[in-house]
């Protein structure tokens, strides 16, 4: 089940408490958890779309190892622990070789994770 998928339950089993048997102060508590989940899913769903819009084309030099390729930079994000709406797949030269890093800002420092080198092997 995907988190957008448990966001919808725990939105649903939110909405079948009866709210009329609850105090006021409960009352309060239960539309303020219902709006943070449904703010939680909709978060979800454009998460899931701008990640699909974000993809990282394919390098000419690894069209013959598409899959490695996007391997390599599902990787790269998930060390980097950030979103795929944020971050730049750029080339770096170190000690006469190219290799691809992801790039990205927090605050005024900027970032970056190895993807891969620019040939593969």
């Amino acid at each position: 089940m995907s988190n957008e998928d448990y966001a919808h339950q725990a939105l649903s089993a939110l909405e079948r408490i009866d709210v009329e048997a609850l105090e006021q102060d409960g009352h309060d508590r239960h539309e303020d958890a219902i709006a943070a989940v449904n703010e939680l899913a909709t978060l979800l769903e454009s998460d899931d779309r701008v990640e699909d819009q974000n993809s990282v084309d394919t390098s000419e030099e690894w069209a013959d190892n598409e899959d490695d390729w996007v391997e390599k930079v599902a990787d790269a994000y998930e060390q980097a622990e950030i979103p795929r709406s944020k971050g730049t797949v750029t080339v770096k030269s170190i000690d006469d070789r190219e290799y691809y890093y992801l790039q990205w800002r927090e605050g005024d420092k900027a970032r970056s994770q190895y993807v891969a080198p620019v040939r593969p092997a």
